[in-house]
């Protein structure tokens, strides 16, 4: 029985040191990891009957894409208005990381001659930018279950494709479920902290057009979306519990790990609603 704690402290310190550059770590900063993302590609994996020596190279090389993936979302969504040369340099800097890191992953598949997982993940990486470019353009999104599919897309895509090639439809579930509830917490802390996300600014959209936008008073438009965002966040937290019942494997830490984030997302849900 392997120790989930240990095996994951591993690989985390694996990728870390696969995705250190000490020019680029000179002048940005150091990538973050997911630590959900990284457990439930372990828990995906240690249901499937993979060496651990596989196993390891193709959690990596996942975890490599999402870090390209993170580091290219800093570059679009900085550098509005007119630059600095440094913070130029920078943002330059920002897209040769991602293109390193995205490198990574290839030349990581490649070494062990995995030619149809380099094709899985390239895919997920054209769903996830596909969705990125749906979601940022707001006004394609017209309804709340398509704002929710495509929020899903761009979290969960890499495992999704991974569940989908191996045939683990559980993972799938539990994978958009859980992904999608930790984005719509971190929107929620960022619209109560800046006033901005583009969630609220989508869920808006689909509430007011121009025709009947002007009728509506600010303060009962955004009462509207408070109250539309706690049905998306409730749902959510719904979701995760029936799929964490369709694992057959449900290891403790991934248990615990969601009860956490269920509790929560609860207790600043209430104060959210409180406050709206």
């Amino acid at each position: 029985m392997l120790n989930i704690t240990n095996d994951l402290r591993q690989l985390k310190q694996l990728i870390e040191t696969k995705a250190q550059h000490p020019y680029l770590l000179k002048y940005i900063q150091k990538p973050s990891l997911d630590d959900d993302k990284l457990l439930l590609l372990w828990g995906l994996f240690n249901d499937l009957d993979v060496l651990s020596e596989e196993r390891n190279q193709y959690i990596i090389s996942t975890m490599l894409v999402q870090i390209a993936l993170d580091t290219h979302e800093i570059v679009s969504n900085s550098g509005e208005g007119i630059e600095l040369p440094e913070e130029l340099k920078n943002r330059q800097l920002q897209v040769l990381a991602g293109d390193y890191y995205s490198g990574l992953y290839y030349q990581g598949l490649a070494g062990v001659g995995n030619v149809e997982m380099i094709r899985i993940l390239s895919s997920a990486i054209k769903k996830i930018n596909d969705h990125k470019i749906i979601l940022y353009q707001q006004r394609s999104i017209k309804d709340v279950p398509t704002l929710i599919t495509t929020i899903k897309a761009i979290e969960a895509s890499l495992i999704y494709k991974l569940a989908d090639y191996y045939n683990q439809p559980a993972w799938i579930d539990i994978s958009e479920d859980l992904l999608l509830l930790n984005r719509l917490h971190a929107e929620m802390r960022n619209y109560l902290k800046s006033g901005q996300s583009v969630v609220f600014d989508v869920l808006r959209d689909i509430s007011f057009d121009d025709s009947n936008s002007n009728d509506v008073l600010p303060s009962e438009k955004e009462a509207q979306i408070r109250t539309q965002f706690d049905k998306c966040l409730r749902d959510a937290r719904q979701s995760v519990k029936l799929s964490m019942q369709k694992l057959v494997n449900k290891n403790d830490d991934l248990l615990q790990r969601v009860n956490v984030i269920l509790k929560q997302t609860e207790s600043e849900a209430i104060s959210y609603v409180k406050e709206g």
